[in-house]
Order: C-alpha cells, then structure tokens, then sequence
C-alpha cells in the first residue's frame, strides 16, 4: 500500500474537471490553494494517515494547509454533495526545523492562573475555528513588520529554561519596541485581549476560515469587531506576556490548523 501511494502522489483525477491545484506548498503547514469550480455543496478532505482534517469550499478558490506533523504523503480529497470528484496524492517534502533554547523568569502556576490558561487557550481556539465569507480582496500577504528579522522560526522545537515544550507554532520577528504592526489581509477584528502567554494579542478573521495572529503588542491601536485593510497599522511591537525581548510573534491559521507563515508568504492569492 505506502508503495502504491508513493508512485501516485503525484497523480490526481478528476470528473469535469472541476478541480485545479494551483499551489505546490508541499511541505509541513504548508497553505495551498484549489480552484474548484461550482462548489456548492463541497468540502476539502486532506487524509494523512493518522490524521483526517476537512477544510470548506464556499469559494472558487480554497486553503487547505498540510499539517505539520504530516511528513510522508497525504491523499488531498474534493468531496462534491458526498461524492469524490478529485483526488491526488501528495508526496510531503522534507524540511529541517532548529532547536529554539530561551530562559524567560518563571512564575509560580496556581491553580487560579493554570484555570486561566487552560480558559485562554480554549478561547482562542474557539475563535479561530469559525467560518465567515471572504473578507480580503489583496493578491498577497502583507509583511506584519517592515524589514522583518527572523528571531524565531516556525516549527521550531521549544526548550525553556532546560526544558523541552511545544512547537513554536508561528514566527517571532525581532524589532525594537513601538515598531508599527500591520495587518496582514484586510478583515474583520475577533480578539483583541490581553493573554498570559501572548500579552497583548489581536486576531483577526479574514474569511474562508483564515486567521492571523499578532502577539506580544506594547500597544493596541484597533478594536473587537472593526473592519481593518491589509496594511494597516494595528498595533505596536512590545514585549507583553511571556516574552524575553521585544519581538512581534506573528501566525496564520485555517480552520485552527497551523500555518508556517513564510510558506504562506510566497502565495498568490
């Protein structure tokens, strides 16, 4: 069976033709893009052995993102009112992610602050699993920083303070405190809160379940529920929340999946 998906990753079919690929963002947490034509009634299935994640399809064109513990093949589905009408096997290119070691100043986790984390991170991914239509009209993700300095990648593995710990699950761009921030993608403002973890944090909804993530603000210049544009300035660069220098901690996601924001970067969209 691995050998008979490895010789037809690349093969796809299609009824109609419905369905065109039009990225080769092949990697863990990779967003790609679909054309689908006429999708009513369609959704996205991405089956990657130990994992099945469905992504809507109320647009022309899609996401979908690999994710990022998808390393072999994944079989990319196009499900049209419960019938496959496109199917292509894809082979996951490899990528090298490096050992990111930081010591912050630990604070002592009561049981009222564990309460509040565990409330903070089932918040957020609340929030960033819902859908609502388009809202960006742009061809490419804006930098969130002029002149970005990569402090830490995306995929990262964490040790803090000597100890092993999650994934670093967006980019951290270095950048003196005040540092204008702007949105990515113009959308609509779901969050704007201050977060233990994160400090002062905004995320905003771009539609088509695309949402992306500014952390660590010194200030905040935008508020729950407004419209902004892709470009537009919304807060500052700051060293908020759990945090060893000012920085801007930036990520993408779709439908809560994890996107490697440098990936996304290089879209057409």
């Amino acid at each position: 069976m691995h050998r008979l998906l490895v010789f037809l990753f690349i093969i796809g079919f299609a009824f109609g033709k419905e369905v065109r690929l039009l990225t080769e963002n092949f990697y863990p947490a990779g967003l790609n893009i679909l054309e689908i034509k006429n999708p009513e009634n369609t959704k996205i299935m991405l089956e990657t052995g130990n994992k099945t994640v469905y992504f809507p399809a109320y647009s022309e064109k899609s996401f979908f993102v690999i994710p990022y513990f998808c390393k072999k093949v994944a079989v990319l589905n196009v499900i049209k009112n419960g019938r496959i009408i496109y199917r292509t096997f894809i082979r996951i290119k490899p990528k090298k992610y490096p050992v990111s070691r930081i010591t912050v100043k630990e604070r002592k986790k009561t049981k009222d602050l564990l309460k509040r984390i565990k409330e903070e991170y089932r918040l957020i991914r609340k929030v960033l699993s819902g859908y609502s239509p388009k809202k960006f009209t742009e061809k490419r993700f804006f930098l969130p920083v002029k002149h970005p300095e990569i402090s830490t990648p995306f995929g990262a593995k964490r040790v803090i303070n000597g100890k092993r710990r999650s994934i670093h699950w967006g980019v951290d761009f270095k950048a003196p405190k005040g540092t204008p921030v702007y949105s990515s993608l113009s959308g609509k403002v779901v969050l704007v809160k201050e977060l233990f973890y994160t400090g002062k944090t905004v995320i905003i909804d771009h539609g088509l379940c695309l949402y992306t993530l500014y952390a660590h603000l010194s200030k905040i210049k935008v508020k729950e529920n407004q419209n902004v544009k892709g470009g537009e300035i919304i807060g500052e660069v700051g060293s908020t929340g759990r945090s060893t220098g000012p920085h801007l901690h930036f990520g993408i996601y779709l439908c809560g999946e994890r996107a490697d924001p440098y990936l996304a970067f290089r879209l057409k969209l």
